[in-house]
């Protein structure tokens, strides 16, 4: 018996189950929390029955974003040395989160993943998408409802933060496919299908993406339009008619937008209200962010202490930033880790994105998505936690896995 399952797993084809596996991962990753840690834990039980590690370890060994990524890694487990005692905990829930959401899915995906099943695992993400999409317009429309969503922020299964910083990676995917393409078939369906992501995105209350959206599709120009001065001008147009539009048409982007508008006057008016609403909540945590990183410049407070900190300095702030002691988190990726784990940390966190920039991608059109994916991701970690949440951290993987297999494969055929 035991002969038998020996033999069965030496002719198991444990590379074809996890590419479906990827493929599957990819369509429920705008879809659901339980089907990304269910695939994610399955893809990585298959990669290691599959073993073959000297082989995977060859393949990934000199790889710069994957080496910045681990060292980050290691480097928030060491920070538990100076966390205080209570936050031990949430600290190391946060590291090991790391590994199983992005460093372990990374590796599964640049070492198992096919080549011919790169289109399919973006088309099943795509399809995820659509489908989130369509159930979002029917939460708009009242047509029907979810648990999670309602007609004033249509977002069927995940946070408005996240799924806007979805919505607005898809809508410049789909622009970038539509520069990329010779096909006016395919550039109209990519232009139609772009609009319709764009117009979900202005339906839901999810300001970071729209920021991100705004930011953003000037990269796509730039890196699609060789003319410098057309390419600006043209994004910007479209920019600022789809913001028009939205503002004159969504009940939800008119409403969050006055609303902001209202509390940028209140924070430069110096209220004693200043520091409340969204916000002006922000701003106030930054502002105590700032002193916290006064104390502790080099390490940061230590993983999983930072708002315990935060809480603790808000406590003996002047009174209008008294307020900010409530608030979840910073909103923003670049203070938050600043604080946690220092400036050593923020520049650990910040080499793996320039190592991801400069990565060798030989086709023209992964490339200037890996450029649109940096852009998306930085501006949006402006103003939230990009790298802290199931959703995003998934979607990282699952891109910056697929960009690393293409710098792999491209070094494959200059080496033979």
């Amino acid at each position: 018996m035991l002969n038998r399952l020996q033999e069965y797993k030496k002719q198991l084809d444990y590379t074809k189950y996890i590419n479906y596996i990827i493929i599957a991962y990819a369509f429920f990753l705008p879809l659901s929390r339980a089907g990304i840690s269910i695939l994610t834990v399955s893809m990585i039980l298959l990669w290691l029955l599959e073993g073959d590690f000297k082989r995977k370890y060859q393949q990934v060994k000199e790889n710069k974003v994957i080496i910045a990524l681990v060292v980050f890694t290691f480097y928030t487990f060491l920070s538990l040395l100076w966390t205080g005692y209570d936050s031990l905990t949430h600290g190391a829930g946060q590291s090991f989160k790391i590994v199983r959401l992005v460093v372990l899915p990374m590796l599964v995906i640049v070492t198992t993943l096919r080549k011919d099943n790169i289109d399919k695992v973006i088309t099943a993400f795509l399809l995820g998408m659509l489908i989130s999409e369509i159930l979002s317009y029917g939460i708009f429309f009242e047509l029907w409802s979810l648990r999670h969503g309602s007609p004033m922020d249509p977002t069927p299964f995940m946070h408005h933060l996240d799924y806007s910083t979805f919505l607005t990676f898809t809508s410049l995917l789909l622009l970038n496919r539509f520069f990329s393409t010779n096909s006016w078939k395919l550039k109209s369906f990519y232009f139609v299908y772009f609009l319709f992501v764009t117009s979900n995105l202005f339906l839901n209350g999810g300001r970071t993406g729209q920021l991100a959206f705004a930011v953003s599709i000037f990269a796509v120009g730039f890196v699609n339009i060789k003319n410098r001065f057309l390419a600006f001008f043209s994004m910007l147009f479209l920019v600022v008619s789809i913001f028009y539009v939205a503002y004159n048409i969504s009940p939800v982007f008119k409403d969050r937008f006055d609303a902001a508008t209202h509390e940028i006057i209140k924070i430069k008016g110096d209220s004693t209200s200043q520091y409340h609403g969204s916000f002006g909540q922000r701003l106030g945590a930054w502002i105590v962010g700032v002193e916290i990183l006064k104390d502790y410049p080099l390490h940061g407070t230590g993983g999983g202490s930072e708002m315990k900190t935060l809480k603790e300095y808000a406590q003996n702030s002047s009174p209008e930033l008294q307020v900010v002691q409530n608030i979840a988190h910073f909103h923003n990726e670049y203070v938050h880790t600043v604080v946690e784990y220092g400036i050593i940390g923020l520049l650990l966190y910040l080499f793996i994105w320039y190592q991801l920039f400069k990565l060798p991608i030989k086709q023209r059109h992964f490339s200037n998505l890996r450029v649109i994916f940096i852009s998306v991701f930085s501006t949006a970690s402006l103003v939230e936690l990009i790298f802290h949440n199931q959703f995003p951290m998934s979607l990282f993987a699952l891109f910056v896995g697929i960009f690393l297999f293409l710098s792999l494969e491209d070094n494959k055929i200059k080496g033979s």
